[in-house]
């Protein structure tokens, strides 16, 4: 199986790869700015296609993914315990990237595209009452534009997955999440995200054309 990634440097993209190396049969791509700046091991990178590039531009974007099975897009997923995120554009501006260098390269036999939202992106209904005044104060602007990245997704007609995770914690991969169209939650660590994205969505194939929600 081949995955490109968009946002491979750091956080719950790079907890990903570093699962997703150990699989048998996979190919990895990742699309980076600043080549020089990674902080896989040399062990790691020899694992690993990298392609440097701006995520934000086409021609980049489609030669990552080339002809990859799956796109996992994990840019702007930053928001913490306690800290309100600013609205960088990243997701909204790089999804619709992602989706015309699919549409114009791929749309025959499209990937999956894997996106890595937030909980509250769809609405308050997977975020428990207590987090609710911090989402609708501090992050309402961020999960706007993630809920434009959404939108866009689903109306492109190309297979996906939005992924709307808790608050994110820097904890070890303990593999004890719940993860569902209905789960509601605090936290879950970057760690644990990439393994369910990589053995529930990625290796089983769940939650095609699904917005399922992970937390702790």
């Amino acid at each position: 199986m081949h995955i490109a990634i968009l946002g491979a440097t750091r956080n719950v993209g790079k907890a990903f790869v570093e699962q997703a190396i150990s699989k048998e049969d996979t190919e990895i791509t990742i699309l980076v700015r600043n080549p020089e700046k990674l902080t896989y091991t040399e062990e790691q990178l020899s694992k690993i296609t990298v392609v440097k590039g701006d995520a934000l531009v086409k021609d980049d974007v489609v030669k990552t993914i080339g002809n990859a099975d799956i796109v996992l897009f994990t840019l702007g997923a930053r928001i913490g315990i306690l800290k309100t995120a600013p609205d960088t554009g990243i997701e909204s501006a790089g999804a619709q990237v992602v989706i015309d260098a699919i549409k114009e390269k791929r749309a025959a036999n499209p990937p999956r595209f894997i996106m890595v939202s937030s909980t509250g992106a769809g609405g308050l209904y997977d975020v428990p009452y207590l987090l609710r005044p911090l989402y609708i104060i501090a992050l309402h602007t961020p999960h706007n534009n993630k809920a434009v990245a959404e939108d866009a997704i689903k109306k492109s007609s190309i297979p996906f997955t939005i992924v709307r995770p808790a608050l994110f914690t820097n904890g070890e991969t303990t593999k004890k999440y719940r993860a569902g169209l209905d789960v509601s939650g605090y936290t879950i660590s970057r760690n644990d995200l990439a393994h369910f994205i990589l053995e529930e969505c990625v290796i089983e194939g769940k939650y095609r054309n699904e917005s399922p929600s992970i937390a702790y």
